[in-house]
């Protein structure tokens, strides 16, 4: 049974250090993802970390991205996710914020537990990241530290 692990990191260069020790446990890059708000740019991180390249929502690109955009700009869009990594791709283009709840149903649906997710939504509308992992369970509690930022 695999079991999902969430990471909390405030720059894309603690995601980088992270990402990074989590490959030197053994950890394929397929198990691991960064998630961030929208604007941010996670290229830096899929490079270096040799995650699959960032992913937004559907209908960010082309004509409906450039509605978005207007829509964003005036203030009647809410913040979305963008996503590197295999493992979160369902994450991309989620509605974080104001009266969604989208980050929130769809970490839940992964066995995030509701009151975690919706902290998880919380740093992320903070301009921070969140470093996702999927291990097996046996795997989890050597992992974790790294996680948790507890293994300095």
């Amino acid at each position: 049974m695999t079991q999902l692990l969430v990471g909390l990191v405030r720059t894309e260069n603690e995601a980088i250090v992270m990402l990074g020790k989590l490959k030197e446990e053994g950890l394929e890059a397929d198990s691991l993802g960064v998630v961030a708000k929208e604007h941010l740019d996670l290229d830096l991180i899929s490079e270096k970390a040799g995650l699959a390249k960032p992913l937004k929502g559907a209908g960010t690109d082309g004509a409906f991205g450039v509605f978005k955009g207007v829509l964003a700009a005036l203030g009647k869009r809410m913040d979305q996710t963008i996503s590197a990594g295999k493992v979160v791709r369902r994450l991309a283009g989620n509605e974080i914020g104001g009266e969604t709840d989208d980050l929130v149903l769809t970490l839940a649906e992964a066995g995030v537990a509701e009151e975690d997710a919706q902290y998880y939504e919380q740093w992320l509308l903070q301009d921070h990241l969140l470093v996702v992992v999927e291990c097996k369970e046996d795997d989890a509690a050597r992992i974790a530290p790294i996680v948790k930022g507890k293994d300095s």
